[in-house]
C-alpha cells in the first residue's frame, strides 16, 4: 500500500479557492513539475522510475512534500507514451529522462499513416504502468489524478520529427492533415477517454505541448494548424481539456494575439513562465489577466532555477508575488525543477512565497484558506 499524504488536500483547496473569483486565501500558492528533480533527490536510476508506479508516485509525493509545495502531480514523461504505445522507438538510460527516437520516427512517409491506429491501452507500452501509477495517486493522496496526454502537435512531431512535419504542412498540407486527424481520432482521445474510464471523476486533462512553442512554429501555425487539434479534442472528450504550457510570446513585437491564442486552449487562465515572464515583465501578463478576467498564473524558470543564487531566486519570486498579487485570481509555479536544480534553490524559493506571498488582509466573502 502507498504512504498516505492526506495534507495535500488542503494545498489543492488553498490552489483552488486561490483560483475561484469571491474567495479569499492566506498565502499564495505554489505548485511544480519536478519528477526529475524527484529522481535525483530518491537517487533511482531513470529507467527504473520512469517504469515502477511505486517509485515515480511515492517518489514525487515524497519530494513535494519534503521541499514544501503545495500541489502535487502526476508528473511523467508524458510525450511520450502515446508514442510508444503505438511504436515509436523510446531511447532509455539510467540518468535522462526517455525521449523518442528522433533519428527513427515512426511515419517516415504516407505509406506509414496505417501505424497510427488505436493500440490496446490495457497492453500497449507504459499504459497500463500509467494507469496504476494514476491509481496510486488517488489512493495516496484522496485527490484525482490529472488525465495527462500529449497534445497532437507535440504528438504528431515526436513520431513524424518536428523538421519533417514543418515540411508537410508547408508542401504537403493534405498528409499533414491527415496525420494530425489520425492522431487525435485513433490515438489521443482514446487514450484520454481511457483515462477517463478509469478515473471518471477526474476534471484536470492537461496536454502537453512544448513542441508547439515560439520561434519552432510561428503565430500563423499556431493559429492554423495547433489550435484547431485542440479543439477537435475538446469536442471528442469534453471542455475540461487545456493545453497551458505554449511558450515564446516574448519574441514577438506584440504579444497579445498569442496570449488570446494561448487563453483559448488553457481555460480561463493566462499562463506566463520565464523567459517570457522575465523579458516582458509579470506586469504584462497582470493586465492581460484583469482585461479577460481570467486566472493568473506565473512560473518561474527551468533554467533560472537551475542556474541562479538563492539571493537571486527570492528576487525574483518575490517580484512576481508583488506584481501577481495585485490580482485576486492568482497562484506562482515552478516550470520544472530538473535533475540539475539546486536543493537550496528550491527551498529558498519555497521560503520566499512563505514569506512575502502572505496577504495582509483577507476579503469578507467566501471560504477562508490558511
Amino acid at each position: 500500500m502507498p504512504k498516505k499524504f492526506p495534507h495535500f488536500q488542503a494545498g489543492a483547496r488553498l490552489l483552488a479557492d486561490a483560483l475561484t473569483p469571491g474567495i479569499s486565501v492566506a498565502r499564495v500558492p505554489v505548485y511544480a513539475q519536478l519528477h526529475e528533480f524527484a529522481m535525483q533527490q530518491l537517487g533511482v536510476s531513470a529507467r527504473a522510475f520512469y517504469s515502477t508506479p511505486e517509485l515515480l508516485i511515492d517518489g514525487v509525493l515524497e519530494i513535494t512534500a519534503e521541499y514544501g509545495i503545495d500541489v502535487p502531480f502526476t508528473d511523467y514523461d508524458v510525450y511520450n507514451i502515446e508514442a510508444e504505445a503505438i511504436g515509436q522507438y523510446i531511447i532509455w538510460s539510467d540518468e535522462t529522462v526517455p525521449d523518442c527516437d528522433r533519428g527513427q520516427p515512426l511515419i517516415q512517409s504516407p505509406s506509414d499513416l496505417a501505424k497510427i491506429r488505436t493500440p490496446d491501452f490495457a497492453t500497449a507500452g507504459r499504459c497500463p504502468m500509467i494507469i496504476e501509477a494514476k491509481q496510486r495517486f488517488l489512493a495516496a493522496t484522496g485527490l484525482q489524478p490529472t488525465v495527462d496526454f500529449s497534445a497532437p502537435f507535440s504528438f504528431v512531431a515526436n513520431i513524424r520529427g518536428i523538421e519533417n512535419l514543418i515540411l508537410d504542412i508547408l508542401l504537403r498540407p493534405d498528409f499533414a492533415h491527415e496525420l494530425f486527424s489520425r492522431a487525435v481520432h485513433e490515438v489521443l482521445g482514446p487514450w484520454i477517454r481511457t483515462q477517463q474510464a478509469h478515473f471518471p471523476q477526474a476534471t484536470d486533462l492537461v496536454g502537453s505541448d512544448a513542441t508547439a512553442s515560439l520561434p519552432i512554429v510561428s503565430p500563423d501555425m499556431l493559429r492554423d494548424w495547433v489550435l484547431p487539434t485542440i479543439d477537435e479534442l475538446r469536442d471528442l472528450c469534453g471542455p475540461g481539456i487545456h493545453v497551458p504550457n505554449w511558450g515564446g510570446e516574448s519574441l514577438l513585437t506584440d504579444p497579445t494575439a498569442m496570449l488570446d491564442m494561448k487563453l483559448h486552449v488553457a481555460g480561463n487562465a493566462i499562463k506566463g513562465q520565464d523567459p517570457d515572464v522575465a523579458r516582458l515583465g509579470p506586469q504584462v501578463y497582470l493586465q492581460y489577466a484583469r482585461e479577460h478576467d481570467a486566472s493568473l498564473l506565473l512560473g518561474i524558470g527551468a533554467t533560472f532555477l537551475d542556474t541562479s543564487t538563492p539571493e537571486e531566486v527570492v528576487a525574483r519570486v518575490r517580484h512576481y508575488l508583488e506584481v501577481g498579487m495585485q490580482h485576486d485570481r492568482f497562484a506562482l509555479f515552478f516550470c520544472n525543477l530538473s535533475a540539475n536544480t539546486p536543493p537550496a534553490n528550491v527551498r529558498a524559493a519555497v521560503e520566499a512565497i512563505h514569506t512575502f506571498g502572505v496577504y495582509e488582509y483577507k476579503k469578507q466573502a467566501g471560504r477562508h484558506t490558511a
